[in-house]
């Protein structure tokens, strides 16, 4: 993803659709599908969030067919309306159209709106209303809540795909393959994590896909340490890469501390076998 500041001034583009995107949900793929071959999507680059995000900055353009800019938000904050599309059409001198939701707001203060926008200019709007899904609005609050609380099949649904995160590979506690079941850990700060429990998920390890289920949380039953690990059902990986992704695609159980490794790893059979119904019932929607 490039600075918009880059774009050439001897350019083609005609529309522009602007917003922060931070998780490339339905409404934003619904926005997106009103650019034609010479839109671009701005992309708003918010300050990062210390509880991090659904979706990370460098995993955003893969979800979208156009090509993508970004400016700072703090570059903009100040800045008048007024100056705003001055500057976007002083950048973009063939643009003709903004296509934005209907709760767009820019300028200092959030004070201009997208019915403000041909009053500035002599640009064209294309305004898209709220979308309601199963009556739930469509908005990134509502996902990231929805992981939050462990309700990931919610979150899938708005997302029109199932939640992932991916993350560097580190080394374990090494109890699982020697008395439980063999886990891949991983370390995935730059993602807001669901919610402590066990989940029926997909592990993707370099280009194959394999059933899988997954546990975040303190080993209550161990040594307490925080782990992000994932058992792949059935099978066994001799090469594992560096990085792996995990999609979540409902949970199973919360965590729960045993007394005896015994008692958790028949708890654990008991969740692959949950686990394995749940993959069998769903349709793999990984990305777009």
């Amino acid at each position: 993803m490039k600075k918009f500041s880059s774009i050439s001034k001897n350019n083609n583009i005609t529309n522009i659709t602007i917003g922060k995107f931070d998780s490339m949900h339905l409404a934003h793929q619904a926005v997106f599908k009103h650019l034609n071959s010479n839109g671009i999507i701005l992309f708003i680059k918010m300050p990062l969030s210390k509880g991090g995000s659904i979706l990370p900055y460098n995993k955003r353009e893969k979800y979208a067919k156009n090509k993508m800019y970004y400016i700072e938000f703090d570059k903009i904050k100040d800045v008048s309306g007024k100056k705003f599309i001055k500057y976007l059409i002083k950048k973009l001198p063939n643009l003709k159209t903004i296509i934005v939701g209907q709760d767009f707001k820019f300028g200092k203060n959030r004070n201009y709106g997208t019915n403000d926008i041909p009053k500035l200019a002599n640009l064209n709007v294309i305004s898209i209303p709220e979308i309601l899904l199963d009556e739930i609005p469509l908005h990134s609050s509502y996902i990231r809540n929805f992981i939050l609380n462990g309700k990931v099949e919610l979150a899938n649904k708005l997302l029109g795909r199932f939640y992932c995160i991916e993350g560097k590979v580190v080394k374990g506690q090494g109890v699982g393959g020697k008395e439980l079941f063999p886990t891949i850990n991983i370390k995935a700060d730059e993602y807001i994590l669901p919610q402590d429990g066990v989940y029926a998920t997909y592990t993707k390890i370099n280009d194959n896909i394999f059933n899988s289920i997954s546990f975040l949380g303190n080993r209550l039953s161990t040594n307490m340490s925080f782990a992000i690990e994932s058992h792949i059902i059935n099978k066994n990986i001799k090469k594992i890469p560096k990085t792996i992704e995990i999609f979540f695609i409902k949970k199973i159980r919360d965590n729960k501390m045993f007394d005896k490794l015994e008692s958790l790893k028949k708890q654990i059979e008991i969740d692959i076998e949950k686990s394995l119904k749940i993959i069998k019932n769903s349709d793999i929607i990984l990305a777009y």
